[in-house]
């Protein structure tokens, strides 16, 4: 796993403009897979659950899923997440807007910060949210999900 307090080349959609300044928690997770590639489109959605279920349950915040790889609140970005299979690995890019206070006004995004006008501790988001992933991913792996 890599974490980057801000990104200057951050990757996204083909013309999309991204935005990482400090405050946010961006991550990259690297997850060996022995699946068949034709299986892992199901792995960005359940990232996108984990974003939702962390948000619910530590800030009591409703978000939705945009398919394939936003989440939103009331409308507005708070999370973006990037899936690439790269040999027998996927790197999965996450960028959750938590402390940023404001957001230039042509882009449709929002914060935690924003929505509960009060800070929120990065290291203890990132360690729920990575529990979440590892208990979907497991999930998924075993069939489960």
């Amino acid at each position: 796993m890599v974490v980057a307090g801000r990104q200057d080349q951050g990757k996204g959609k083909p013309g999309s403009k991204w935005f990482s300044p400090v405050g946010g928690l961006y991550f990259s997770l690297i997850l060996k897979t022995r699946k068949n590639p034709a299986d892992l489109a199901p792995i960005t959605f359940l990232i996108a659950q984990a974003v939702v279920s962390v948000l619910d349950a530590n800030c009591g915040i409703k978000a939705d899923i945009k398919p394939p790889n936003d989440v939103l609140i009331g409308g507005k970005k708070i999370c973006g997440i990037l899936t690439e299979k790269t040999g027998d690995s996927l790197i999965i890019g996450v960028g959750l807007n938590v402390n940023n206070p404001s957001f230039p006004a042509d882009l449709p995004a929002t914060s935690l910060f924003i929505i509960c006008a009060r800070e929120f501790d990065l290291d203890d988001l990132l360690s729920g949210l990575l529990d979440e992933i590892r208990d979907r991913y497991l999930k998924f792996l075993s069939g489960k999900v």
